[in-house]
């Protein structure tokens, strides 16, 4: 596996080369191998680098802090999401990601994507958010004009208000993104109809 400064990361460049890869960040107490089975039940002649959370954090890894009673750290996060925006233009530069990729983040990782948006909106072809939170939930998110971000919550997810997905739904629209917004009969955990939401989503937007 390839280091980098910062981030611990696994790539797959595959055959369809015509699509943005995804970059795969994971949830909280996870790694950067736990969301590859999904990625490649999405699309397997897809590309992808799978990065691991720069904070160690229960059994696993995370992108940032939270607070002790679990709120987000929000200094944190804007820190974390420094370092990652500035990862994520070194992996385009030198070619490790052959073009601006889809951020694919799952609960801790849709999160942080959700910062880097608001950070640099014009470093990613699209977002795929599952179980989100917004990350600045007083601030205005920035311009970004027909930026196909899809976002997937849980009727019964016991980690999230039954309004936070409409929240941040809200923000990217009112910035101008093309949203797209499913609630599925599941909690925290992944639905079996994700990827194919997910893969169906990135084949109408042709990204």
């Amino acid at each position: 596996m390839p280091e980098q400064p910062e981030f611990h990361f696994v790539t797959e460049r595959r055959a369809d080369v015509a699509s943005s890869p995804l970059l795969l960040l994971h949830g909280s107490g996870m790694d950067e191998t736990s969301l590859i089975p999904l990625a490649d039940a999405i699309g397997p002649q897809r590309s992808y680098m799978a990065l691991r959370g720069g904070i160690e954090w229960e059994e696993g890894f995370a992108f940032f802090r939270r607070n002790p009673d679990r709120s987000l750290d929000h200094a944190d996060l804007d820190r974390q999401t420094e370092r990652l925006r500035r990862f994520i233009e070194m992996a385009v530069e030198r070619r490790l990601l052959v073009r601006p990729p889809v951020l694919f983040g799952f609960s801790n990782g849709a999160i942080i994507a959700a910062s880097i948006l608001r950070q640099m909106p014009s470093i990613a072809s699209a977002a795929v958010l599952l179980r989100p939170l917004s990350p600045a939930p007083d601030a205005d998110f920035p311009s970004m004009p027909g930026l196909p971000v899809l976002i997937i919550s849980g009727e019964h997810d016991r980690r999230r208000e039954p309004a936070d997905a409409d929240f941040v739904s809200q923000q990217f629209a009112k910035a101008g993104a093309e949203v797209s917004a499913h609630r599925l009969p599941i909690g925290h955990d992944l639905h079996p109809d994700e990827p194919k939401i997910v893969r169906d989503w990135l084949i109408r937007k042709g990204i």
